[in-house]
């Protein structure tokens, strides 16, 4: 790893029924982040289908 070497993330958030849709760099299908359990009661989210938030993903990215 010699060379120079410089990356630009580029992330595109869009808010659409309490779910946040991330589109991330040039992958064409979004990454969609909303709650489950507890953070449903804590942010008082209305009942839907679980769905991982951005803790969620944070914690297995520095866990993987």
């Amino acid at each position: 790893m010699a060379d120079d070497f410089e990356y630009i993330s580029r992330a595109r958030l869009e808010y659409h029924d309490g779910y946040r849709r991330a589109y991330l760099g040039e992958v064409p299908e979004p990454v969609v982040y909303g709650v489950q359990g507890a953070l449903r009661t804590y942010y008082g989210a209305k009942e839907g289908p679980p769905i991982a938030s951005t803790l969620d993903h944070i914690v297995a990215a520095v866990a993987g």
